[in-house]
């Protein structure tokens, strides 16, 4: 599994967007990486017609996560971009 993208949120309670190729056969476009009010990442997928385009089973959906987490390297999303210009 490999990030290819990862971006500022569009929405206010998102941490980043991020694009991801899980494989040489499938890539997810604009995932959205979330913290819960429990304080926990979540991965959610786009949205397509007001209802979530796709659904993970939650192994997958942790390492969804855990590679969002690694490709921000601890910074938000915004804060990685202003550090590579």
């Amino acid at each position: 599994m490999k990030v290819i993208d990862i971006r500022p949120p569009v929405r206010m309670n998102d941490l980043a967007v991020f694009d991801v190729e899980i494989g040489h056969h499938l890539r997810l476009y604009n995932l959205s990486l979330r913290r819960t009010p429990s304080g926990r990442l979540r991965t959610l997928a786009p949205n397509a017609c007001g209802k979530h385009s796709a659904s993970f089973h939650p192994e997958l959906a942790e390492q969804l996560t855990k590679a969002a987490e690694a490709a921000m390297g601890g910074l938000a999303a915004y804060d990685k971009n202003r550090s590579a210009a």
